[in-house]
């Protein structure tokens, strides 16, 4: 890809994560950790009036604890295509 500005996929992914599989996302047990949340972006095509994003997501996973064993942050990634429009945000299969 080229060195545009792809800064605003990452306040539109963050406000709609819910759009997202939570199971996607930590696979290995945890949850799903998005203060430093990095997109990359792999490819985009342009459709009339939506575009759609190959990106992989950049989040860590804090892994569940208990009383004995302290948790920990485990990096992990996500690769999704994303469709967005003017008013709409998909995330596809």
């Amino acid at each position: 890809m080229s060195t545009k500005d792809f800064s605003f996929l990452k306040e539109a992914v963050l406000k709609n994560i819910k759009a997202f599989q939570v199971s996607d996302f930590c696979p290995e047990g945890g949850w799903p950790k998005f203060d430093d949340l990095e997109v990359l972006v792999f490819g985009q095509f342009v459709d009339g009036v939506t575009t759609t994003y190959d990106v992989e997501l950049l989040y860590a996973c804090e892994a569940a604890a208990c009383c004995f064993i302290p948790g920990s942050d485990v990096h992990s990634r996500l690769r999704k295509k994303i469709k967005i429009g003017k008013t709409s945000f998909e995330v596809l299969p």
